[in-house]
């Protein structure tokens, strides 16, 4: 609308002003309820602290349940961040290491080691290459974290034992947490 129109509306421009402000206050306070349902539709979940040490517990149950040697055990958010570690004590020193790989693995990944080992291997004439990757491995004792509702939170590396119990351990880890959260 053209300022000089305003002598036909009986207004003064600063009125006209006034009326396009309360007009688009009222447009944009209208869209409001459809912006937060929309910021409602998608909700990331994290993994917490209290999460993460409940994965830690339920392998160490399940470490003295089975009489497994000292463990490391590393706990990576989904971006593979560290989010928790711990080294019992008598834990040879390159299961450190070993854990914090696995964790790492199935993390950014989503997919346990034994489950990428799969993948890794499924031709035996071109394996995929993931083994010779930084920071990455396929041997088994990591698992991906999951919420209750499915949500993909990261990964649990546990490294000491036998890989078989490893991966045991950080399943029963995750087990653990979801019973603690339910």
């Amino acid at each position: 609308m053209a300022w000089g129109s305003l002598s036909l509306l009986n207004i003064s421009k600063n009125e006209a002003e006034a009326i396009m402000k309360v007009l688009l206050a009222i447009v944009a306070l209208s869209l409001l309820p459809k912006i937060v349902n929309a910021a409602e539709l998608y909700r990331e979940e994290v993994l917490t602290l209290e999460q993460a040490q409940d994965l830690i517990a339920g392998c160490e149950s399940y470490s003295v349940k089975h009489e497994l040697a000292p463990l490391s055990m590393a706990v990576y958010d989904a971006s593979g961040n560290l989010k928790f570690f711990a080294r019992q004590d008598g834990a040879v020193f390159v299961t450190v290491e070993f854990a914090h790989i696995k964790g790492r693995t199935a993390a950014v990944s989503a997919l346990a080691t034994s489950e990428l080992a799969k993948i890794e291997f499924a031709d035996q004439s071109q394996p995929l290459g993931i083994r010779y990757l930084d920071h990455l491995t396929v041997v088994q004792g990591g698992v991906a974290v999951s919420s209750v509702s499915g949500q993909h939170l990261g990964g649990f590396g546990v490294s000491g034992a036998p890989a078989e119990h490893d991966e045991a351990c950080g399943l029963a880890g995750v087990k653990n947490m979801l019973a603690s959260n339910k």
